[in-house]
């Protein structure tokens, strides 16, 4: 099984999410299928049969990519995104 990026993976979650969302909004033929895309996709690109599966194992899966860690600072640090020097 090829393991799809985070990126795709994040895409696909957030797909199946609207997809769940337009649904419950307004229930048609066309939202019941867009579900049932996301959800297809959502497995696949998990290696998995079910929905919930889908979801713990993306969860897992971007859980272990994390690779960006919060930035400390110091208390009354001033905010921004510039770096300073000492």
């Amino acid at each position: 099984m090829l393991t799809p990026s985070p990126q795709d993976l994040r895409v696909a979650l957030a797909r199946y999410a609207d997809a769940r969302i337009e649904d419950a909004r307004r229930s048609t033929a066309a939202t019941s299928r867009a579900v049932e895309d996301a959800a297809y996709t959502l497995c696949v690109m998990t290696g998995t049969q079910a929905v919930p599966q889908a979801l713990h194992v993306a969860d897992t899966m971007l859980g272990m990519r994390t690779t960006v860690s919060p930035v400390l600072r110091r208390p009354g640090a001033p905010r921004g995104d510039s770096l300073q020097t000492a």
